[in-house]
């Protein structure tokens, strides 16, 4: 039986219709999974919130999910598949459709959802990775995830993940001194399970567009990094001052000299103030002429030295825009 795929608000949706949806996921969530919460929860009413979901030619619901615009998100969630529907990637293939919905709607904004532990995995496939602690909800374990996606003409920025791939290529990247001569006290990573550590810090700090960032190019190549984030002030500098935003970028030396720290960065630029954050800075070593460069092609304003930030000397870089 043919199966047709559909998505609007709440108050476009038929009512019979409606019905069966809910009834889908109350039959889940309530019943099959022994959860007694509040199913009809008020989000599905919010601005911007809209339902997909599968029928067959009968009009029977097979499968559905929600979309939410939150202000600095947007979220995925109430994913359910009627029990003789499963096995069928119907589920999937509204993953797929909410997903790239949303990137064409707010390339670059995180797409978040809360997944049942389980099903971490499966959610993986769609590029969505944990971004936080475990935790339970009307005692089933969930997981928070993330998932963003940035292109550029020749780029994608996206999470980092747990992959083998992802973790070799940090360590292969932080295990040279050529990346790390500049990078903190340029001590290199010489444990592979140090990637891990690195991962959990950065995972931490994903808040809205903030986050770090794997450059690749679109067959997967892995080429670099990029953060924006919170920068730590030195000590006894920021007590009155408010959070500055870092910009940065670290790349494999292979990728060197092809201009892709200075194409990603502008993408991650661009969004920080598309988003509100009027004031981002990068900082770098006195002596790092080629990140200097790119910040300068960037169209960042050099300010000179600081002691402002790391508890260290560096060259400022500035860009400003009215929020």
């Amino acid at each position: 039986m043919a199966v047709t795929f559909h998505r609007a608000p709440v108050a476009e949706i038929a009512p019979l219709t409606l019905y069966r949806l809910l009834w889908l996921r109350v039959s889940v969530f309530v019943v099959e999974q022994e959860a007694a919460y509040p199913e009809i929860d008020g989000r599905d009413i919010e601005p911007g919130a809209e339902l997909m979901w599968a029928e067959d030619a009968s009009g029977a619901v097979l499968a559905t999910l929600r979309i939410l615009r939150e202000g600095r998100n947007t979220r995925i969630g109430r994913v359910a598949t009627a029990a003789d529907a499963r096995g069928r990637g119907l589920a999937a293939e509204l993953m797929r459709a909410a997903v790239e919905l949303l990137d064409r709607e707010a390339p670059g904004i995180p797409i978040l959802l809360d997944a049942q532990a389980q099903l971490g995995d499966w959610y993986g496939r769609f590029g969505f990775v944990v971004a936080g602690e475990p935790f339970a909800e009307d005692g089933i374990p969930h997981l928070p995830m993330r998932r963003t996606r940035l292109t550029t003409e020749r780029l994608v920025l996206r999470e980092w993940t747990r992959s083998a791939d992802d973790r070799a290529f940090l360590f292969d990247l932080y295990r040279r001194p050529e990346v790390r001569r500049y990078i903190g006290d340029g001590s290199v990573m010489t444990d592979a399970e140090e990637v891990d550590a690195l991962l959990e810090r950065w995972a931490a700090r994903a808040d809205g567009v903030l986050g770090v960032r794997a450059a690749t190019a679109p067959d997967g190549t892995r080429l670099g990094v990029i953060l924006l984030k919170p920068i730590p002030w030195s000590d006894g500098v920021g007590a009155d001052r408010p959070e500055d935003i870092e910009i940065g970028w670290h790349f494999h030396p292979d990728a060197a000299g092809s201009g892709y720290a200075t194409e990603s960065a502008a993408a991650v630029l661009e969004l920080a103030h598309a988003t509100g954050i009027s004031r981002v800075v990068a900082v770098t070593h006195p002596d790092n002429a080629a990140s200097q460069s790119v910040a300068t092609r960037l169209g960042m304003r050099a300010v000179g030295l600081t002691d402002d930030y790391y508890g260290t000397t560096c060259a400022l870089f500035v860009s400003e825009r009215a929020s």
